[in-house]
């Protein structure tokens, strides 16, 4: 049998390891989201407001793109800062907040008045995008990683996704608000 001193040390030992791993994992950032870096194409989304009207633009100014449903709690905490942030920005013309509702299972005329109450219920002046149709929602998906909801892209002029933020923390506002003016900041105060 081990004598107490030869446990005690062993005891210090593991503790010091997991210690070490919990520090390390505290301060160990994150892996990148797989759409960082990328550029992002055209959005397959349609206007729930005017179907006539086209998806925004990528790369002509910095594009905060926000995936989101009426029916997601972690959603319907985290918007109404998206929109505290775009309403501080509004005569800003080098920045876009674009907020995509996102259904769950009905059909695009139920998502359509759902989201519209929603917005009008909180008091969100924003306009109402909705994903364009299964097969190019699926693409997206596939191609920028989204896979939960909320997810917020930063993309800058060029078209290139900078941040992406997945779910939903009470400080990713303030972080969110941040890399805004980070990207503002990069821009010539002439771009559109």
């Amino acid at each position: 049998m081990p004598s107490q001193t030869l446990l005690w040390h062993r005891w210090l030992s593991a503790a010091g390891v997991i210690l070490a791993v919990l520090v390390a994992g505290c301060d160990a950032a994150r892996p990148p989201h797989p759409a960082v870096g990328r550029v992002m194409g055209p959005l397959p989304i349609v206007s729930l407001d005017d179907a006539s009207l086209p998806a925004p633009s990528l790369g002509d100014r910095v594009t905060l793109l926000n995936f989101w449903g009426t029916w997601c709690p972690p959603c319907r905490r985290e918007l109404p800062g998206l929109v505290r942030i775009a309403e501080r920005l509004a005569g800003e013309p080098r920045f876009q907040f674009v907020a995509v509702s996102c259904g769950s299972g009905h059909d695009d005329a139920d998502l359509g008045r759902e989201t519209k109450a929603f917005l009008a219920a909180r008091q969100l002046p924003i306009a109402a995008w909705a994903l364009s149709d299964p097969l190019a929602t699926a693409l997206f998906a596939s191609a920028y990683g989204l896979e939960a909801f909320p997810t917020t892209y930063l993309i800058g002029s060029d078209a290139r996704v900078r941040r992406v933020w997945t779910g939903y923390r009470a400080s990713d506002e303030a972080d969110i608000a941040a890399a805004i003016v980070a990207a503002l900041k990069e821009l010539p105060t002439s771009a559109p």
